[in-house]
């Protein structure tokens, strides 16, 4: 992904780069909107058994509450 980027900073061409990363910097313009096939669909999973576990199921509520705080960070 480093080197994506170096690239683009280099005036070498355009590269699809995680918003994130793309909006750090501040000489880099978005000349794309996302790309529906590039987007990541993100799972947590456990075994049943340890589900309803409290460590696992903080864990579970602990990653809801910040994917959501992060969504606009990670989707544009």
């Amino acid at each position: 992904m480093l080197g994506l980027l170096y690239s683009v900073k280099a005036s070498v061409g355009v590269a699809p780069l995680p918003m994130p990363i793309g909006d750090a910097e501040p000489e880099l313009v978005r000349v794309l909107g996302p790309i529906p096939e590039l987007a990541r669909i993100w799972r947590v999973l456990a075994v049943p058994e340890l589900r309803r576990t409290p460590r696992v199921a903080a864990f579970f509520d602990f990653m809801v509450e910040e994917v959501e705080a992060l969504r606009p960070i990670l989707t544009g």
